[in-house]
């Protein structure tokens, strides 16, 4: 094995132990996204009761942030050392920076005697949110590009990443709603039990994330980091690779934006069903005894949907190709389901959400494996290791996804007719009628959006992707040959 100046070169297998960091890290990210994510725009409209309108936009603007935070963070991932650390104090920085924020925000109307009073202050900390998503995404997409290295390794990490992931989110999605059952029905008042939920949730969260900072201080990949930079042969640095030359590569990356744009669009359609859980159940079946099963089904068939990927992979033997199969049987779903489902068949409906959704965690699989692909390219094509700004395209594309969900839900849903002060809990226990435009609305938004837009994904896959897995193979050889020509030379 080469040692240059304290760094080894020629890079040894992998350890296992560090192929779980980002497992554990989206463990955490699920257990409490699942809540916080999910109920922020119905805590907004029927706890502060902020108009539909300007819930969309603290969200939408919040989400915005990342556009800019994602790749600042990225960039400074790369280019920033800590004195003995590289990547473990941006879990602090980021992660469990959220998690305050969360508990904040669902704390306020406890203390507070009029929430919407609160409506400015709560708008600054969802921003402040969001920018603090751009370092904790940032970490965990770095790691998961210089850990896993192949093809096989990248599609078994995301698989191991969406599965905890969406655990999480099956156990926080059944747990939360017995657990406000429970804390209401001892006579907890309703803003209150959300607030002990919130407090229980981040205790869980902050606690995986502690046993994520344990194995990424112990990982092959923190300690050459270190070492590197404590050498002073930190190629991030080197003023003879400067940042426009990476810039340069991702907007000439034709695989990276084939990645970026088919993400953005699974995206949104996958948080048209996500985020509006709490609006199907209340709106559309108008039974919210339906939110658990939703809830558990929906994770619980992504997670199954994942498991299966390492199968398909060994079948198909290409991530790309693998990815564009699971939106052929995503558009069939959604085909029927539009014929199919209405508002007095919950059971019906949930099972071909659901159903799609299995194929879905397919492709949330699938798809983070090409970004490091594209990543593993720009480095080809620049020169530089720069996989922290590279993989914040990835980041970039969730938040872009997200934002889009958001901005086209909240449009639909308004010029549906919903109306957030004339369809609150007590209005609706008082009999209040919600609009057919509504009902239609979120008909559309699980069925016939997501049938369309899952077709734009499988054509940005089979035309504008053009990364093969043996491409990719041959891409890293040619960067482990340069590096060990760098050392010696």
């Amino acid at each position: 094995m080469d040692v240059v100046e304290g760094v080894k070169v020629e890079e040894r297998e992998t350890p296992k132990r560090d192929l779980y960091i980002y497992p554990m890290l989206q463990l955490a990210s699920g257990m409490t996204s699942s809540f916080f994510s999910n109920y922020v725009g119905s805590l907004m409209t029927m706890i502060y009761v902020f108009p539909i309108a300007v819930a969309g936009f603290v969200e939408s603007f919040s989400q915005a942030m990342g556009w800019v935070i994602g790749p600042i963070s990225g960039i400074i991932m790369d280019r920033v050392n800590f004195k003995k650390a590289k990547f473990w104090p941006w879990i602090i920085i980021g992660s469990m920076g959220m998690m305050m924020c969360w508990v904040i925000i669902y704390a306020v109307p406890v203390f507070a005697k009029n929430p919407q009073g609160w409506a400015v202050p709560i708008a600054g900390i969802m921003i402040l949110r969001g920018m603090l998503q751009g370092p904790a995404g940032a970490v965990g997409n770095t790691l998961f590009a210089r850990i896993a290295k192949d093809g096989k390794d990248r599609n078994f990490v995301s698989m191991g990443g969406k599965v905890t992931r969406d655990f999480a989110k099956v156990v926080t999605g059944f747990g939360f709603p017995l657990m406000l059952t429970g804390f209401l029905a001892i006579g907890l008042p309703e803003i209150n039990a959300w607030a002990l939920v919130a407090v229980i949730l981040v205790g869980i969260g902050m606690s995986i994330q502690c046993g994520s900072i344990w194995l990424i201080k112990r990982s092959k990949v923190e300690k050459e980091a270190v070492a590197e930079a404590q050498a002073g042969r930190n190629t991030a640095t080197r003023k003879s690779q400067p940042i426009h030359k990476t810039i340069a590569a991702i907007f000439t990356n034709r695989a990276l934006f084939g990645a970026f744009a088919a993400q953005v669009l699974s995206k949104v359609f996958f948080f048209y069903h996500l985020m509006m859980a709490m609006y199907m159940c209340r709106y559309y079946f108008q039974d919210v005894r339906y939110l658990a099963l939703y809830q558990t089904a929906f994770n619980l068939t992504a997670m199954f949907g994942a498991f299966l990927v390492p199968s398909i992979y060994k079948i198909i033997k290409d991530t790309k190709r693998c990815a564009a199969m699971t939106y052929i049987f995503q558009m069939a779903i959604y085909a029927v389901a539009y014929f199919v489902i209405g508002p007095d068949k919950p059971y019906v409906t949930i099972g071909f959400i659901c159903a799609a959704n299995f194929f879905n965690g397919m492709s949330d699989s699938f798809l983070m494996p090409l970004f490091a692909h594209g990543a593993d390219y720009s480095a080809w094509k620049s020169g530089n290791k720069d996989y922290g700004t590279n993989m914040a395209v990835f980041a970039l594309s969730v938040t872009t996804g997200s934002l889009l969900s958001t901005i086209s839900r909240t449009a639909l849903l308004a010029s549906g007719g919903f109306v957030s002060a004339d369809l609150t809990p007590a209005k609706m226990a008082a009999g209040a009628v919600v609009p057919e435009g509504v009902v239609k609305a979120l008909h559309n938004l699980n069925t016939l959006y997501p049938l369309i837009i899952a077709g734009l994904c499988f054509l940005v896959l089979t035309f504008v992707y053009n990364l093969t897995d043996k491409k990719v193979e041959e891409i890293q050889k040619e960067l482990k040959e340069r590096d060990l020509a760098a050392a010696k030379g």
